[in-house]
């Protein structure tokens, strides 16, 4: 039996499996391993299957060929950059969304080969997506185009807004359009939502749903609240658990002041403690002021001099020590590298290690620092 054979045999013998030898008999393909049927579908089958994984000779292709991807104009992302973008995705993929933000800032243009990791990292991301469009451009909304686990892409706002999104009859176009009005004047956004809510479809429905949960406003809860008898059933359960969001999200008082509340945090508790690292694990994710990062950097100097109170001390001092590294401004680098050179002379002079690993800090700070610095090249 010749490879094209074997691969032509395939759906036959699988559904002859299905439905047994004695139902549907196997064709005649020379001698094999006996008369028995069941030992002969084995051994056609373990052929078949290994002309699958070897490969097999292309079909005949009679559609028409789909369209290239769309040029980008943009400067090529810089080979440094282009590095640093590999240790991100493989080892620190917590800072890609501050790299994505930097080169859509930049304007750079990424080699093709990273767009479908970086697709695949968008699929349960959600907080990307906006920046991820933005980076990936036409060519990445071509290629999620051509693949439905990439098809959220689509549903981003473009560079340049088309009013003949809105107007056409692609759910994903639609919603892509409304993202877009979003970020350029919000107020528009909500109106357009409401004066055509109802003559959307359910797919446009939820799309838009999932832009006001991302863009939330107080004058949003009543407006959600009465898409409860929403015809579709699955526009209503968004709905419901989007207006419980939005109302706990109007109830609660506005986040306090970082600086002011790490310093009252540190009054209260005499250090670092377990009320202040809730209140900076709150915070993770958001730019913090140079003045609130430098008095965590100090109380965690001052507690590296003296003994600790409680066993989990030590992991709270860790993981605000990581959350500095993380969030705070890369301008108090230098404070971080006076802290690394006084451990170095307290250790030469006294042999004790620290407890408090500003090294580790100054690390993480200098990868950020060097990783925006290379999309500063030209």
């Amino acid at each position: 039996m010749t490879v094209p054979d074997v691969m032509d045999d395939w759906a036959h013998l699988v559904s002859t499996a299905l439905v047994g030898t004695d139902r549907r008999p196997l064709p005649a393909a020379g001698p094999g391993p006996g008369a028995d049927p069941a030992a002969q579908l084995l051994a056609r089958a373990a052929l078949a299957g290994l002309a699958r994984r070897v490969g097999r000779p292309p079909e005949r292709f009679e559609g028409a060929l789909p369209q290239p991807a769309p040029p980008d104009p943009r400067p090529a992302l810089p080979q440094a950059a282009a590095r640093r973008l590999r240790t991100i995705l493989d080892s620190y993929p917590k800072y890609l969304p501050e790299w994505l933000a930097a080169v859509r800032r930049a304007g750079f243009r990424l080699p093709a080969a990273y767009l479908p990791p970086l697709l695949d990292i968008g699929r349960t991301n959600m907080l990307i997506r906006a920046d991820l469009a933005a980076v990936l451009a036409e060519p990445g909304r071509w290629l999620a185009a051509a693949s439905g686990n990439w098809r959220y892409l689509l549903r981003e706002a473009r560079a340049e807004a088309r009013p003949e999104d809105w107007q056409g009859a692609d759910p994903d176009a639609r919603v892509c359009y409304v993202a877009g009005l979003y970020l350029s004047d919000p107020q528009a956004a909500r109106r357009l939502i409401r004066q055509d809510w109802a003559a959307q479809r359910a797919a446009v429905k939820l799309g838009l749903l999932a832009l006001v949960s991302r863009y939330p406003d107080p004058d949003d809860v009543s407006f959600v609240q009465g898409l409860l008898k929403d015809p579709s059933k699955q526009v209503r359960d968004e709905a419901t658990l989007l207006a419980g969001g939005l109302e706990r999200r109007s109830a609660k008082p506005p986040p306090p002041d970082f600086t002011a509340e790490v310093a009252r945090l540190l009054a209260a508790n005499r250090g670092v403690g377990r009320d202040l690292h809730n209140f900076v694990m709150t915070r993770s994710g958001e730019p913090w002021p140079h003045d609130g990062a430098l008095l965590l950097i100090d109380a965690l100097a001052e507690r590296g001099g003296r003994a600790a109170k409680a066993a989990w001390s030590d992991w709270i001092a860790e993981q605000v020590q990581t959350a500095v590294a993380d969030n705070a401004p890369l301008t108090v680098r230098d404070r971080v590298a006076g802290l690394v050179a006084d451990q170095a002379v307290a250790a030469a002079l006294e042999g004790a290690a620290p407890r408090v690993d500003f090294a580790a800090m100054l690390a993480l700070l200098d990868f950020r620092r060097d990783m925006l610095a290379e999309l500063r090249l030209s």
